[in-house]
């Protein structure tokens, strides 16, 4: 990235774009958030029933435009606004058949609205590892104004919803999602987010975002920022000696990328566990460094057996395990030549020679683009299976930032949300109906 001068707002430089809302992110938070604001709206339909009376009224009251109810009201009533759009979509734990949707979309005016991403729809979707299945159900990930059913349908695809999704179905989702609600004319693809800084003009755009793209630096102004950048946007980095050396590679795809029958997987999470389970089903001796002991390792694996990888890294462990090595409570030291590793180990330091290493040790939100600004309030949000992220405190009934005015983080990254896109997918009307109304929409 080169270095230069950022431009002052009011320039006459054809390098700054300005938009009502930039979005930064393409996974499935900065989506959702897209197809509301290009006009996909949702209204009720059908028979439901809230657990509170009051809530139930204004759900009669605003039917037709939910968006336009002021989700403080609510609030108000003891219902968080989330659960007031997400119990329209996921009313069970299973997927409803497209006859039983009390959700339905139609097409309004959109407003002026921009994405930024380097990754195509989908985020980092598109680049985990080829056999990759999801940790829930496939209507679980889906965006409602195009569902999982509808998507199916339309593609030939015979495929149960209830049951996990293949990455070689969930990406093309995402593809035809933005596709079909007209969303790709706005998707900037290729494009990276290097800063996000405040303004000081009183009266004009809060935000100026600067981006690295193909076409060489730009700059974007914009009133309001949703920030959906992921919640392993900035990659966690391994401290050790010869870190560079040509067989460390820091991501996975699969198991035919790595020739040579030995091989090392450092980390500890979900990523890490499925390398190591598939490396050593494609034939291959794994050795698998973690710096956790085995205790809360061992309770994850034991905590997801309803996933098929879960059991078979089970049995891996139950077996004689001639092929997969555990090391708890370890760390790599040293990389050197010709695929030699030093390993701290609770034992004393060991030497190990592999063919390759992959290192899979996770990430967290990238808040540092966020500069200039006065530090956020973080909330830590834990689960039961090791999915740890650190979620940005929000204004429950818009999503907007407490701290930041005018940003909306979204998918993870915004407190009160649960730890699949069935938890966070309708955050998006929050945050698009605050914007909207901001903006003057609803007064015509």
């Amino acid at each position: 990235m080169t270095e230069g001068p950022t431009p002052s707002p009011g320039s006459s430089s054809d390098s700054i774009q300005h938009h009502s809302v930039i979005i930064v992110g393409a996974g499935p938070g900065g989506l959702g958030a897209a197809a509301v604001l290009e006009g996909w709206h949702p209204h009720f339909k059908g028979d439901f029933q809230y657990p509170v009376y009051e809530v139930q009224q204004l759900a009669e009251q605003y039917r037709d435009c939910p968006l336009e109810l002021d989700q403080r009201r609510v609030l108000q009533e003891g219902l968080r606004p989330i659960e007031f759009f997400r119990m329209r979509h996921h009313p069970t734990q299973e997927a409803q058949p497209l006859e039983n949707w009390t959700l339905g979309h139609s097409k309004k005016r959109r407003v002026d609205w921009k994405l930024l991403s380097l990754e195509r729809p989908g985020g980092l979707w598109n680049g985990v590892p080829r056999e990759q299945l999801t940790l829930g159900p496939a209507h679980w990930m889906e965006l409602a104004p195009y569902p999982m059913l509808q998507f199916y349908a339309d593609t030939g695809r015979e495929r149960d919803p209830n049951e996990l999704i293949h990455k070689s179905d969930i990406v093309p989702y995402y593809h035809a999602f933005a596709e079909r609600l007209g969303l790709n004319d706005h998707i900037q693809t290729g494009t990276e987010v290097t800063s996000i800084r405040p303004l000081s003009e009183d009266a004009g755009p809060r935000f100026i975002v600067e981006a690295d793209t193909d076409a060489g630096r730009q700059w974007y102004t914009c009133d309001y920022l949703v920030f959906a950048v992921g919640p392993k946007s900035s990659p966690r980095h391994l401290v050790a000696k010869g870190v560079d050396q040509p067989y460390v590679q820091f991501s996975y795809h699969h198991a035919d990328d790595l020739p040579g029958e030995r091989v090392m997987v450092i980390g500890g999470g979900r990523s890490a566990d499925w390398a190591a389970t598939e490396c050593h089903d494609a034939g291959k001796t794994v050795v698998y460094v973690m710096r956790q002991t085995p205790e809360p390792h061992l309770k994850l694996i034991d905590e997801s057996q309803h996933l098929p990888y879960y059991r078979r890294i089970a049995e891996i462990l139950a077996g004689d395990q001639q092929r997969f090595g555990l090391l708890y409570g370890s760390e790599a030291r040293e990389f050197r030549p010709d695929g030699e590793v030093v390993i701290s180990t609770p034992e004393g330091e060991v030497t190990l020679s592999v063919d390759h290493v992959v290192v899979e040790i996770g990430g967290e939100p990238d808040y540092g683009l966020l500069q200039g600004f006065q530090p956020l309030s973080l909330v830590p949000k834990r689960d039961n299976f090791r999915f740890q992220v650190m979620q940005v405190q929000t204004d429950q009934a818009t999503f907007e930032s407490v701290d930041i005015a005018g940003l909306y983080p979204a998918g993870y990254l915004s407190q009160g949300t649960g730890l699949s896109v069935i938890g966070f997918h309708c955050g998006a009307y929050l945050m698009a109906s605050d914007i909207l109304r901001r903006l003057g929409y609803f007064s015509g």
